[in-house]
């Protein structure tokens, strides 16, 4: 009851909230170690049982921005209960699942549930927590998002290593049901609002044009940027896209209320969080190709090295939110970026050279700040809404989030390859046997991968293609980097601290 009077919402209820979220975003990257394994159990190709993953993804940015009109309509904490059972369900489907195309049915099921669960979440907390207490409270909720996608490929590559890859599935399922009975015994109640009639035309146009956008988005780097199915995807997302913003801005009552962003705090903050976005899922993918593929770690080795990161940001989420309760976001985020900004510039000279301790703890000074800005920028874009629109901007921060990561993955993925084959046609032209022991010079000996003949031009190609993947990561990594510094400079607009616009101010206020 103490908890509950310090911070207006019980201890046993922020669980229940958080708990949900965890296995939520824990199963967009749990995923991922196990897909050779399941191409073997249900013997189908790599580009077939991607769509594990790619399902996933996708039902995740397509009913995100349903949220906000549902949690209105018939209640969070009624949709919250709803997208529990679901995501439950799905997770023991999958687990249970006897085929290549029977698992990516059920991930779109389970997707669905966890499409839910993330914004609604957020709105529960957001909706209960005393404002003047709200930044640490999403905080704390902030460990959820930003550990379980370092924890999943750990905990992924352990099962997969040691158990049955089923049970990345089937450990949802008990936690999940106890996950039930708590949000149903200790969730309170949130009435339902006047949610006015579905926005079906904007509905439609924003699932088709999100499908296009994220399905061409993950593809492209298969499929090639210039395909004709790709231009074909990104041309038809735009369209969709662009009448879905039309319709959204006219409509009386919009699916995804995009004038929520005529307010400066809350389109700042919610530009700098979706390229900060962009920055950490594009390492995310990027640092354990790296890793496994270049360097030859394990799985679970490479889990364990982001490890300590992802515990630094845990242990700065609410550290983060504190902090914004008393100073506000803006000097929060610029502390934090500028931590980043170090980190991603030393990321960029990352090399075969570099020790496990090495790249261990620069990635957790990368991670520390990523703990430290993405709350306070998150609370304060919220803290910018009207309390009655606190569903609908929810959804729209998370919508706007799961773009930004899609776009992050396949950005800084196309980027490393193209400029690796870009190197290593390079070196191709340039190289005789004559210069391999010139490679040295580039920071790589030719000892290390066991070249004794210089007339072995196997050998010299492979060492060529190290160096070039190497070349290709470096590219990348820039790209962080500069995305950093644009998220550094939007965090300037976010403003000074302000407290949450109440819900007697008309709906007006937020776009004025």
């Amino acid at each position: 009851m103490k908890f509950e009077e310090n911070f207006g919402i019980s201890g046993l209820a922020m669980i229940a909230v958080i708990l949900g979220v965890f296995m939520a975003v824990l199963d967009s990257s749990v995923v991922n170690v196990a897909i050779p394994k399941m191409m073997a159990v249900y013997a189908t190709d790599q580009n077939t049982i991607e769509w594990v993953i790619t399902a996933y993804t996708l039902t995740v940015g397509m009913f995100t921005p349903i949220s906000g009109y549902l949690a209105d309509r018939f209640g969070a904490k009624r949709m919250y209960f709803l997208a529990l059972v679901v995501f439950v369900l799905g997770s023991g489907l999958c687990g249970a699942a006897w085929s290549a195309s029977s698992i990516i049915v059920f991930r779109v099921l389970q997707a669905f549930g966890g499409a839910l669960l993330m914004p609604i979440s957020m709105t529960i907390l957001f909706s209960l927590s005393k404002p003047e207490k709200r930044g640490l409270i999403m905080g704390i909720w902030g460990i959820a998002i930003m550990f379980a996608p370092a924890f999943g490929p750990t905990l992924s590559g352990y099962i997969v290593q040691n158990l049955s890859f089923r049970l990345i599935f089937y450990i949802n399922v008990p936690i999940g049901i106890i996950n039930i009975f708590m949000a149903q015994a200790y969730i309170p109640e949130l009435q339902a609002k006047e949610a006015g009639k579905f926005d079906l035309p904007g509905f439609v146009t924003c699932v088709i044009g999100f499908f296009c956008l994220l399905y061409g988005l993950s593809d492209a780097p298969t499929s090639g940027w210039s395909s004709a199915k790709i231009i074909s995807l990104f041309v038809a997302a735009a369209v969709f896209l662009a009448l879905f913003v039309v319709l959204e801005l006219t409509a009386e009552n919009p699916m995804l209320d995009l004038r929520l962003l005529k307010k400066r705090a809350f389109l700042a903050s919610n530009i700098a969080v979706s390229v900060m976005m962009i920055a950490m899922m594009g390492a995310l993918f990027l640092l354990p190709v790296f890793l496994q593929n270049g360097l030859g770690f394990s799985p679970l080795q490479t889990g364990l090295l982001t490890m300590p990161g992802a515990l630094v940001t845990a242990a700065l989420m609410p550290i983060s939110g504190a902090l914004f309760d008393k100073f506000g976001a803006r000097p929060i985020a610029i502390v934090g970026f500028l931590v980043m900004l170090m980190a991603s510039i030393l990321l960029v000279n990352l090399n075969y050279n570099w020790t496990y301790s090495a790249i261990m703890l620069v990635y957790v000074i990368r991670s520390a700040g990523m703990g430290l800005a993405m709350m306070p920028l998150r609370t304060a874009g919220m803290n910018a809404v009207p309390l009655p629109l606190v569903n609908r901007a929810s959804a729209l921060q998370n919508t706007l989030s799961n773009v930004a990561g899609s776009v992050g993955v396949a950005i800084l993925g196309t980027v490393m390859t193209t400029h690796a084959n870009l190197s290593l046609a390079t070196y191709t032209q340039k190289v005789s046997v004559q210069s391999l022991q010139k490679i040295s010079a580039y920071g790589m000996h030719s000892s290390v991968y066991g070249i004794t003949n210089q007339g072995d031009m196997s050998q010299l190609m492979s060492v060529l293609g190290q160096l070039a993947f190497q070349n290709g990561l470096r590219a990348a990594m820039i790209v962080t980097v500069i995305v950093t510094v644009i998220a550094l400079i939007a965090s300037l607009f976010v403003g000074k601290k302000q407290k949450m616009v109440g819900s007697k101010e008309a709906h007006a206020v937020a776009f004025e």
